[in-house]
């Protein structure tokens, strides 16, 4: 165990020194670009030129980083791992200044200077780390104990399926031809091109055996394999950047060059759309026909019949305690403490207990052998979860009554703090807008949606903590517990009710919220959107846990968003009710309508006196500018029963006062 401590602390200096380790590398990159300048020129000056090819350099070394991993304390977990992120980011900065130099032309720039870089930097690199680990290992870890932190899972050995490298290969040498007769108009090949087909053949051989690309037995659907194979052929138009730099092919067409690949890599999605459409096809419609296909399935040796049932039995039987905390301390023991913590693990049995680790829908059998659960417990991020509120719900088909939901989300908050974490802070300002902005606002607006969900089949998305509570209660779960850690969000809910049937979430700017209005007549109030989806379902959860603070709102609302505070301050949010007052179900003056939740607060004396009157879009608040619950309910009264005597004279009073409080008082609701 202090072995363990011992790796963790070393972790977190780590973390604490991230920003440390980009100025570093930068400093490295400096130092190798002016000393290969030195070596080459004899002088530390740099020209014009070479200056502007040291921030072409800057910006490659940043964006090959980036893909590289460089900068992610996990990368450096064991010695070779780190061997292979640095030696990797380093082909990644000789593919992306290469491709650059060729793609625009910039032939002036030497090879030494920039290969000489690359190289330079590499070594630098693996000193500093060879440095680095040393030290990490004197201080009490080691690469066999720092890895046993971090199993991964090995590829097996899968066949290379050869009719797709046929047919790649065959597309290749079209693409090859398309571009050439898209360039000159005719088929034939000039001077020398024929070098530049076999030498990119040959490019494409190398670059499909280091990704893999046809063993398509390691891919889980045409979804994994579409984004290797994209993948396949950045590395391929990178690689041909750094051939033309490196052996000086100026003289063959960029167009026909990067051309060919890029044509390649769109007739590759037309490829892997019929393979794997075939696939689904033939695995839905044909049944298991040969000896080999059983195998395939089986996969295993005579069957030994020789069981101890009872020692079996005795597992099944027993609390799931002891084994939720084996699997569960090995993945991060922060999860089984939080879950000891909320939910009677010496209870439930180790047979009505389920850890996944899918985001694919969970279906109840419609066999007698089905056992209902009473823990479900899901280790794969939420946001992965194409349709979350059907995957709730079919959940909900299994448990039984009083049965546990636990989960994890990267919500807005957490996936802010690994960003801003993971990143320099304003290189972080950069890519948290843009990722907000295509996995949180892209899914959400119409007809890009689509799209969206068609190339990321909606992994990722970036989802609020009150809209995956929301969802959990909208689908029949009562939240017993949430917490952040580990820049995660962990929930642990109940199957304690139904599913909602008689209200809609809420999805769109514009909401309609049903209250209560005149002799209990359900009215829908229309506003514009201040909170996250489905908050509408945790009104009870938040006033059950914050309770109310000054002014009669719910105290720190976490449903409320950024822009919908602001909102709230202008009386932007309550614009449409205007709708309401001309349709005659709101007056001017007039107590707030509420909701069933917040009606059940008040005493029966003053509910009824409420539903009898219209409810209004001034309420008496801004009068006495009440302060607790109490006051509010008493300002409500005292304005009630002035207006039953006389209604013309109280609202004329009311709303004068009312408009002077807000207007030259500045007086507002929390």
């Amino acid at each position: 165990m202090k072995r363990l401590d011992a790796v963790e602390s070393d972790k977190k200096r780590f973390e604490l020194t991230r920003e440390k380790i980009v100025f570093l590398d930068l400093l490295m990159l400096l130092l190798a670009f002016f000393a290969v300048n030195y070596l080459k020129r004899g002088s530390l000056k740099l020209t014009c030129e070479y200056f502007d090819l040291l921030v072409v350099f800057s910006a490659c070394w940043m964006l090959a980083s980036l893909v590289g991993k460089k900068f992610r304390t996990m990368s450096y977990r064991d010695f070779k791992t780190g061997l292979r992120t640095l030696f990797l980011s380093n082909c990644y900065l000789g593919y992306c200044i290469s491709f650059v130099i060729v793609f625009f032309g910039m032939e002036i720039y030497s090879r030494i200077q920039v290969f000489g870089t690359c190289l330079m930097l590499l070594a630098l690199n693996m000193v500093m780390w060879f440095l680095g680990h040393r030290r990490l290992v004197g201080a009490g870890g080691s690469d066999a104990e720092t890895s046993s932190l971090n199993n991964g899972v090995t590829l097996e050995a899968f066949p290379v399926h050869y009719r797709l490298l046929v047919s790649d290969l065959i597309l290749l040498i079209v693409s090859f031809w398309v571009v050439n007769w898209l360039k000159r108009g005719h088929l034939g090949l000039p001077p020398e091109y024929s070098k530049l087909l076999l030498i990119t053949i040959a490019l494409w051989f190398f670059t499909s055996l280091a990704t893999r690309k046809f063993v398509t037995g390691a891919f889980k659907n045409g979804y994994d394999a579409f984004w290797q194979w994209q993948k396949a052929g950045v590395i391929m138009l990178s690689g041909m950047a750094v051939l033309v730099f490196a052996f000086r092919l100026f003289y063959y067409s960029r167009f026909q060059a990067f051309g060919t690949v890029l044509l390649l890599m769109i007739l590759e999605c037309v490829l892997l759309v019929i393979v794997f459409g075939n696939r689904a096809k033939s695995h839905q419609s044909r049944d298991v026909e040969s000896a080999e296909q059983v195998g395939r399935i089986l996969d295993q040796e005579p069957v030994d019949t020789d069981i101890d049932i009872e020692s079996i039995r005795r597992q099944l039987m027993a609390p799931a305690k002891e084994k939720l905390k084996k699997q569960l301390e090995a993945v991060d023991w922060n999860i089984f403490s939080f879950l000891e913590e909320h939910v009677p693990l010496e209870e439930i049995l180790w047979l009505e207990t389920e850890v996944s680790q899918s985001c694919e829908p969970v279906f109840r059998q419609p066999h007698m052998t089905d056992v209902p659960l009473r823990l479900f417990i899901n280790l794969q991020k939420l946001n992965d979860v194409r349709r979350l509120n059907q995957y709730f719900l079919n959940l909900y088909q299994r448990m039984l009554a009083g049965a546990y939901f636990v989960g994890y989300a990267h919500t807005i908050r957490t996936h802010h703090e690994w960003v801003y974490g993971k990143f320099p802070r304003l290189m972080a300002h950069i890519i948290y807008t843009a990722d907000f902005a295509i996995n949180r606002v892209m899914p959400k607006l119409p007809g890009i949606k689509q799209f969206y969900f068609m190339l990321t089949k909606g992994k990722n998305r970036i989802i609020s903590r009150a809209e995956l509570l929301g969802r959990l209660s909208f689908c029949g779960f009562e939240i017993v517990a949430q917490k952040d850690f580990e820049k995660r969000f962990w929930v642990i809910a109940r199957k304690v009710k139904k599913p909602s049937f008689n209200n809609n979430p809420t999805y769109g700017p514009l909401v309609t919220l049903e209250r209560y209005g005149y002799q209990e007549e359900i009215i829908k109030v229309h506003k514009m959107r201040t909170m996250h989806p489905y908050s509408e379902f945790l009104q009870d959860y938040v006033f059950a846990e914050q309770g109310l603070e000054e002014g009669g709102k719910l105290k720190d609302d976490f449903r409320v968003t950024s822009w919908g505070r602001w909102f709230r301050k202008l009386w932007i949010d309550e614009l449409p009710m205007l709708y309401n007052w001309l349709k005659g179900d709101l007056k001017i003056v007039g107590v707030r309508p509420l909701s069933r939740h917040y009606l059940s607060l008040y005493d029966k004396d003053l509910r009824q006196m409420r539903l009898q009157t219209k409810p209004g879009l001034i309420p008496p608040f801004y009068v006495d500018l009440p302060k607790t619950f109490e006051e509010i309910c008493e300002s409500e009264k005292k304005y009630l029963q002035a207006f039953l005597k006389n209604p013309v004279k109280t609202d004329i009073y009311y709303g004068i006062v009312a408009l002077y409080n807000i207007f030259v008082k500045k007086a507002r609701s929390n």
